[in-house]
């Protein structure tokens, strides 16, 4: 039996052991694409929550105007980065 014969029936393919399969292929950790998606769709969230916030207030108190968009807009980064972790399963 070669060393392909024998390395397929065991589930592993030859170079497995530690080497970069290149890109394309799935990573464990943090993934900065999913870094820049939640950046992108939190950061307008806190600015349009604070912005109306503002607005609504006056600019008085500040951590009143701050805190609903902070929260909120930090309520979608961790949606976005829970949700580019968990992946989409078909099978």
């Amino acid at each position: 039996m070669d060393e392909t014969a024998a390395s397929e029936s065991a589930g592993t393919s030859p170079g497995a052991a530690g080497d970069d399969a290149g890109p394309g292929t799935e990573r464990e950790g943090f993934d900065r694409t999913a870094l820049g998606y939640a950046l992108l769709f939190s950061v307008p969230v806190w600015i349009g929550v604070t912005m109306a916030m503002l607005k609504v207030t006056g600019g008085r108190p500040l951590s009143l105007v701050l805190a609903p968009g902070l929260v909120l807009g930090g309520g979608v980064f961790a949606f976005v980065v829970l949700a580019t972790r968990g992946g989409y399963s078909t099978a």
